[in-house]
């Protein structure tokens, strides 16, 4: 995930600090050095301070307050091993995994040098999930440098990659699109909408890929939409729209009647104005009277739902005539004499009145590369150390690209014999407010493209930021994002193409991010595959995870020893619930950022101005134990097996939380998670017809307060200790008793009778 800004204020990423003047409400990142993604926030802000912050992108979850630091106790944990009651069947070496995102420009030899990877390397963690930065910073992908345009003389308009193999690809980049509608993005927010850039010589153009030509339905099915955020409620009874072509034909103008209409989309309704609605319009500057008196709104919009076709002067392609395309919008009043009263400020900067657009068409220049950021080349991934030749999970662009650039990329791994996990299709669609039968339609397009050139493609989607999203209802009152996604693809009979559900998952803000989540995240994982119920996901396709950490902001619970015992109770309840693969983040070293009050990063390792690994956080031993103590590296089935225990606090919260696998080679290993300020002992029973217990030695590895501590110093914070684990033998038998020590995590591994 990234930093999403709602009514915008300048961010400035230059010292990893927020900057943010007069009054706003925003969804932002606490912004770190090497371009990681965030868990969704709103803050409001007034006079350059945080006011008050709330996370909008986590899933909601019933909670019973936790009662920790009751007096030590003795419990039992039971392990159900018989074969008729496995939970999960998979392999570590596509299970467990980290992700890779972009970097800042030059900043490949550093991140990766040869020390580097082999530190990140040692964390166990085996396949990669390639993250594409570009669709939330809205730029179009050029995943291979070579390529063609459809305009080669001018160096512009859309552009699709060689899928031919010169010298291996090793730096790739995003391009800003020269139509640009959004002021803010998901990612660096290096650009801003021409819509209110108070230019009538530049404008903004839908993408004519959710036109009928290409999705064979009425346009009216995929209305294109633009919105503006007054920042406040106001007056308004006038609009002012300088079309460009194509221009709407048919188009309406609404005002939202509840408090946000972005990121509370349930709890209010787009009501039209009075005397909003064109069912004739001829383009050029038309100022409407919308209300005979004035309505107070903050979000008014423009839906779209007939183009004139007509061309946009962008060449001869024939897409520069699909869609729609606007100058300019100033909303507000008329005077009694006619005069025009416009609230909106115009600005070429992001100063400008926020503006949301429901897309973007792709077309851009070669002059657009982004200045700041890189994606590392798919060859220097897929065919370095770090990937270990492992199978990868690999992106192609969609929202701000072709389906012929996606073939193009397919073909070229495949000609470079690259084995492919899956294939994911864009990114992040409910973070960019993408309306999920848009996304379906494109999805669509996307799929039965690149599965002309490769039948055997497993693509999937929707690659959300958060799983459980709310937006604006459709005529059925359906409010849910997946399951509009979902059945998009059923009513056109193209279910087939997806082969799995992919997601981020962020559970946690860095405001609730505290001890208590331990205990919240089974509800969590819970969440996730209650979604997949209701949204009517077909059984048997699977759900990845494709990025995953508690947070993504700059909570200190990361670094402190309750981030390593949250990614151990995550991996085990996603597994438990029948997860296929997991992919960390962040994988690469970052150095520690401030959010104003704590000193914090996301991911297992810190790095120097140098950017080499300084010291290995909390979540780096979790990924040990996880890795290679619970599991045995590689492509070897292991197998989940049911257990419990019973050592719970005052309001029944589970406390030790047991998972366990049958290891390939005949042990049973059991990973404990002590959630609780106090340590406990456990007995330990395996039960089919009869009781079994460990016999011989039993392997203990066990990651505690003493083996780790985050030391707080500002940006000179570090861990202190800073491991490693401690592995002992242990005994075995019916009456042993295990100790776990207060907040930590243990694995045992034995053979049993």
């Amino acid at each position: 995930m990234s930093s999403k800004l709602a009514i915008g204020m300048p961010l400035d990423r230059a010292d990893g600090k927020l900057k943010v003047t007069g009054r706003a409400k925003y969804s932002a990142e606490m912004p770190l050095p090497g371009l990681v993604h965030a868990v969704l926030v709103e803050s409001t802000v007034s006079n350059g301070t945080i006011k008050s912050r709330r996370p909008i992108a986590h899933h909601a979850v019933a909670h019973v307050p936790l009662v920790r630091g009751a007096a030590p106790s003795a419990g039992s944990v039971q392990v159900d091993i018989k074969s008729s009651d496995i939970l999960n069947k998979f392999t570590p070496e596509t299970e467990f995994g980290a992700a890779v995102d972009a970097i800042g420009i030059g900043g490949l030899p550093t991140l990766f040098s040869t020390s580097n990877v082999q530190t990140m390397l040692s964390a166990g963690e085996q396949s990669m999930s390639y993250r594409l930065y570009t669709e939330l910073n809205v730029q179009d992908w050029h995943w291979n440098p070579n390529g063609t345009w459809t305009d080669p003389v001018h160096q512009k308009g859309y552009f699709v990659g060689s899928s031919q193999f010169r010298a291996p690809i090793v730096h790739s980049y995003g391009y800003q699109l020269l139509h640009r509608g959004d002021t803010f993005d998901q990612g660096d927010n290096q650009d801003y909408s021409r819509i209110t850039d108070g230019s009538n010589s530049t404008f903004w153009k839908s993408n004519p890929y959710l036109t009928s030509t290409y999705t064979k339905e009425s346009d009216s099915l995929h209305p294109q939409w633009v919105i503006l955020d007054l920042g406040d409620d106001e007056n308004v009874d006038a609009i002012k729209i300088d079309w460009a072509s194509p221009f709407a034909v048919k188009y309406t103008v609404q005002y939202w009647t509840g408090d946000d209409a972005m990121y509370d989309p349930t709890n209010g309704q787009w009501v039209t104005f009075p005397s909003g609605t064109v069912t004739t319009g001829s383009g050029g500057t038309v100022t409407l009277r919308l209300s005979p008196t004035p309505i107070s709104a903050e979000y008014i919009r423009v839906v779209m739902t007939q183009s004139s076709n007509t061309s946009s002067g962008d060449g001869s392609d024939p897409r520069s005539s699909m869609g729609y395309a606007i100058n300019e919008i100033g909303i507000g009043t008329l005077g009694s004499g006619g005069s025009f009263n416009d609230l909106v400020t115009h600005s070429a900067d992001q100063n400008q009145t926020t503006v949301y657009v429901s897309s973007t068409d792709p077309f851009h220049m070669s002059t657009a590369q982004n200045p700041g950021a890189e994606q590392v080349g798919l060859d220097y991934i897929l065919s370095g150390n770090l990937s270990q030749n492992l199978p990868a999970m690999v992106p192609v662009p969609m929202f701000y690209s072709t389906p012929e650039n996606a073939v193009a990329e397919i073909t070229y791994l495949s000609r470079r014999r690259y084995e492919i996990t899956g294939i994911e299709l864009g990114e992040e669609p409910d973070g960019q407010f993408a309306m999920p039968e848009d996304y379906g339609a494109m999805f669509i397009q996307w799929a039965k493209a690149i599965k002309q050139c490769d039948p055997s493609a497993r693509l999937g989607g929707p690659v959300m930021s958060s799983f459980i999203t709310d937006t604006w209802a459709n005529t059925g009152g359906t409010t849910d994002w997946v399951t509009r996604f979902i059945a998009y693809l059923a009513s056109h009979n193209a279910l087939s193409l997806l082969s799995f559900i992919s997601t981020e998952h962020y559970p946690f803000s860095e405001d609730t991010a505290d001890l208590s989540m331990l205990t919240q995240e089974p509800g969590q994982v819970q969440a996730l595959f209650d979604e997949m119920t209701s949204a009517r996901v077909p059984a048997g396709i699977p759900l990845y995870v494709t990025e995953y950490n508690m947070d993504g902001g700059t909570s200190q619970a990361i670094v402190d020893l309750e981030g390593a015992l949250w990614h151990a109770i995550f991996v085990g309840e996603y597994l438990n619930h029948g997860g296929v693969g997991s992919y960390y983040y962040q994988y690469l070293p970052v150095q520690l950022s401030t959010d104003g009050t704590v000193w914090s990063l996301i991911g297992m390792f810190t790095g120097n101005s140098n950017d080499q690994i300084s010291s290995k956080t909390s979540q780096f031993f979790s990924s040990q134990l996880i890795c290679q103590q619970w599991c045995i590296p590689g492509r070897l089935q292991h197998v989940l097996m049911p257990a419990s225990s019973n050592i719970t606090d005052g309001n029944g919260n589970t406390l030790v939380m047991p998972y366990v696998v049958h290891r390939p080679d005949g042990e049973y290993s059991i990973l404990l998670v002590n959630a609780d300020t106090s340590p406990h002992t456990v007995n330990v029973t395996f039960t089919d017809t009869a009781n079994h217990y460990f016999t011989g030695t039993v392997t203990q590895a066990q990651f505690s307060a003493k083996d780790y501590k985050w030391v707080p110093n500002g940006a000179n914070g570090l861990p202190k200790p800073d491991g490693p684990y401690e592995v002992s033998s242990v005994g075995s038998g019916s009456g042993t008793a295990y100790t776990l020590p207060a907040e930590s995590i243990t694995v045992l591994r034995g053979t049993i009778k």
